[in-house]
């Protein structure tokens, strides 16, 4: 438990460290030490407890004054302390407000002079404490969907008259059914302009990334069977694995030959009902085996629940347990019982990076032991702050590596590179066309939502719907023409700046045109990439807004 008056000392050392007392970079480390080492001789004294924990709280709270264009982050958990870390690299401000002040994560946020308020952050007392209205952006990130949704709620109601530039609103919502009720029913796209509100789901983005690194169910397998596919500890996470690796197999594989997926977890019956209700297409796409068993208990270890699953010679292990140590014990007690197996076992471990590299160097060659940071895809702040704006650009740049061949030349050489090596022009280019997309859904009406139904991205818009968004991609394409310096010209000329098609959609040729309709009619397409989805809800959501994106023409 921690103690009032080295709470304070802490506190002290976070309000040095954020630049409010400028001499603290003058102190000796001696010196500091001694001053915890004074106060922990008398902290035994309870008779001013009161009055110390007061002042401490009062303490922590002097920088919240000199707070400007920081981020507020609502929640404690291990989100919430890697993100903390990685601002604090950037140099950016945060406030965090949780209340799971004694948690190991609240106290490695507060080493990092990160300002902590306890309270409830929904409430828009503490959020305005937090300085709601000089923050650049808030991240709900607490454990609890609905938690989140009134985490906006507040914000939005504190913000309504604010004008300037709207605050980033990132709410982490898990649970899909969740999704469609939160966005149509209480935070409609635009519904307050001082406030932009986007989505974040950690799982499934270290899901689908962890998939696409190590699931390749288009590569043919010596064996007639499909491959085992074994998730031990499901939660979200987990859960992730086995709906995102289930897609991919509906998408490359006959439906003839389902996944076998062996789901292992106290609560492994519970998980597979949820996951065929939320899937329509899982019950059809693979065969998922429940064994419930504890992980800690004889049975896991002694193996017997794959005694039936004798004949997979290929099989692919996902252990995503929260607890570095339990994972590693499944790890190792797997690995036993797969020998002689074409088999590789990937372990999360969040916690623990020395165990992981540990892991690493000890790992049996027989049957490959993968430590994996669940974190360190998804739980990064130019994802997180991006929200589905910045996760589609992506997407739409690996599209765009994967239909051209590495030995095309010409003038968009440069953006033949991965995302982190691509220049900021040419992911500002994405994202614009990210935007696009939203705002032609909302032009006519539509939303989005996660993909739950795997035949969504057949989703098509009627033809009238299609003119009218390719006219719009047009006026958006012509508009970042303009930018760029051109044109019209009768001649396309990249030094002269011209181009035939800077005139009006009306007076394009068909071919023209049929370039901004298919990129309409893509778009079901590129939500898919990311795990998205094109309906039409029961309210319209439309402002008639013009799109800002679109594809580039050729």
């Amino acid at each position: 438990m921690s103690n009032p008056i080295i709470d304070i000392l802490n506190a002290l050392g976070s309000l040095l460290r954020f630049g409010v007392i400028p001499f603290y970079t003058e102190m000796r480390s001696g010196q500091f030490n001694f001053l915890q080492i004074l106060a922990a001789a008398f902290a035994g004294s309870g008779s001013a407890g009161v009055i110390i924990i007061y002042f401490r709280d009062k303490i922590r709270q002097i920088p919240l004054y000199f707070c400007n264009d920081h981020v507020i982050l609502c929640g404690v958990n291990e989100t919430t302390e890697t993100l903390v870390q990685q601002f604090r690299d950037k140099k950016t401000k945060t406030v965090v407000i949780g209340a799971r002040e004694d948690s190991y994560e609240a106290e490695n946020i507060r080493r990092s002079s990160t300002v902590m308020l306890s309270g409830d952050p929904k409430n828009p007392a503490v959020l305005s404490l937090a300085r709601l209205n000089k923050a650049s952006s808030l991240l709900a990130l607490t454990g609890s969907d609905g938690m989140n949704a009134e985490i906006a709620l507040s914000a939005m109601k504190i913000r309504e008259k604010r004008k300037g530039d709207p605050l980033t609103c990132i709410l982490q919502i898990n649970n899909t059914g969740l999704w469609k009720i939160i966005r149509e029913q209480v935070l409609l796209p635009g519904s307050c302009p001082a406030v932009r509100v986007d989505f974040y789901n950690g799982p499934a983005l270290g899901a689908r990334y962890l998939l696409g690194s190590y699931f390749f169910p288009g590569v043919q397998t010596a064996s007639a069977f499909a491959p085992l596919l074994i998730v031990v500890g499901a939660g979200s996470f987990g859960e992730n694995i086995i709906a995102g690796a289930s897609r991919k197999w509906f998408e490359t594989r006959p439906l003839s030959v389902p996944l076998q997926v062996l789901l292992v977890d106290i609560r492994a019956r519970e998980i597979k009902e949820r996951l065929l209700m939320t899937y329509p297409c899982l019950g059809d796409t693979a065969n998922i085996h429940a064994v419930s068993v504890d992980v800690r208990s004889a049975e896991f270890q002694s193996g017997s629940y794959l005694k039936s699953f004798g004949s997979y010679s290929s099989v692919l292990v996902f252990i995503c347990l929260d607890d570095d140590t339990a994972g590693l014990t499944a790890a190792l007690a797997l690995s036993h019982h797969l020998v002689g197996r074409d088999a590789r076992i990937l372990v999360r471990m969040d916690h623990n990076p020395g165990l992981a590299a540990l892991v690493k160097e000890m790992s049996p060659e027989t049957v490959p032991i993968i430590p994996y940071n669940s974190l360190s895809f998804a739980a990064r702040p130019d994802l997180v702050l991006g929200g589905i704006r910045e996760i589609l650009a992506r997407a739409i740049h690996d599209q765009y590596l994967a239909n051209k061949s590495p030995h095309d030349t010409g003038q968009n050489d440069a953006a033949m590179v991965p995302w982190d090596d691509l220049p900021e022009r040419f992911r500002e280019s994405n994202r614009l066309q990210a935007e696009g997309i939203l705002e032609k859904l909302r032009a006519v009406g539509c939303d989005i939502l996660p993909l739950t139904d795997w035949k969504a991205t057949s989703f098509s818009f009627t033809p009238e719907e299609i003119e009218y968004l390719a006219e719009m991609e047009h006026v958006r394409w012509m508009e970042a023409m303009k930018t760029q310096g051109f044109s019209f010209g009768s001649i396309k000329d990249e030094q002269k700046k011209t181009h035939p098609s800077m005139v009006p959609y009306i007076e394009l040729s068909e071919s023209e045109k049929e370039k901004d309709r298919d990129t309409v009619r893509m778009i079901p397409y590129y939500l898919g990439l990311i795990d998205f989805q094109v309906y039409r809800p029961e309210r319209n959501p439309a402002d008639g807004a013009i799109p800002v994106g679109g594809r580039e023409r050729e």
